[in-house]
């Protein structure tokens, strides 16, 4: 019986050793804290887009086009040499409709925007050109790329900012401190263009009253998530 009792007293010690090192493993280092933090700049929209189109009716498809060609050319030539604008004909359609009764009516159309920081001289520009036939699509505001990088950074700089203080009020509350910022990741949400309620306007012979647009203010939003290792 003595025997018995000296052979399997080591192997039991083994196996609580063994299985003492695995939970010990397994166990986590700390206590592991996951927040999100929010920064915001704000400013007025800086650049104005107009959007127009031209378009031209026949029962012909290519005197449709032909019209319309000669048309947009005449507009891209008003648009042109304006000093900060920019004028770009965009998206050009064909379309055909046959009615139950007469020939086929082919439709030619083409877009055309005029962006720019100059929003008087924009609208203007656009008021001058529905004289000239085209029409109004839509007009919205937006933020030209440096004004929006300056934003995003200003956003940045006040979520990371607060990082640091959220983690260590966090671990206070808990009755732990900030051992390491483990994953930081960081995205920004635009706000993407605003388009302008637009009244219908008739143009009388060949004035043209242009539109009004009043810019709301923007705001551009970084998030910052993080995870954070805490320990008493």
């Amino acid at each position: 019986m003595k025997r018995l009792f000296r052979l399997v007293t080591p192997l039991a010690v083994l196996s609580l050793a063994a299985f003492c090192q695995a939970r010990a493993e397994d166990s986590p280092n700390g206590t592991q804290l996951d927040f999100t933090v929010t920064g915001e700049a704000h400013a007025a929209p800086t650049l104005l887009t107009v959007r127009l189109f031209g378009r031209a009716d026949s029962t012909s498809a290519i005197e449709a086009q032909k019209t319309l060609n000669a048309h947009m050319a005449d507009a891209m030539k008003m648009a042109s040499g304006q000093a900060g604008i920019e004028a770009q004909a965009d998206s050009y359609s064909l379309s055909d409709q046959t009615p139950e009764r007469g020939p086929t009516r082919w439709t030619a159309r083409q877009d055309l925007s005029l962006s720019g920081k100059e929003a008087v001289a924009i609208l203007d520009l656009s008021g001058k050109l529905q004289s000239h036939g085209l029409m109004m699509d839509g007009l919205e505001w937006s933020l030209d790329s440096e004004t929006r990088e300056t934003l995003l950074a200003q956003a940045r700089t006040q979520a990371l900012q607060k990082v640091r203080k959220e983690a260590e009020e966090s671990a206070r509350t808990l009755g732990l401190h900030v051992v390491r910022l483990k994953q930081v990741r960081v995205s920004s949400m635009e706000p993407g263009p605003r388009p302008v309620m637009l009244m219908a306007a008739r143009a009388s012979g060949d004035s043209f009253t242009p539109p009004q647009g009043t810019p709301q203010e923007q705001t551009l939003r970084v998030t910052v998530s993080v995870q954070a290792e805490l320990a008493p």
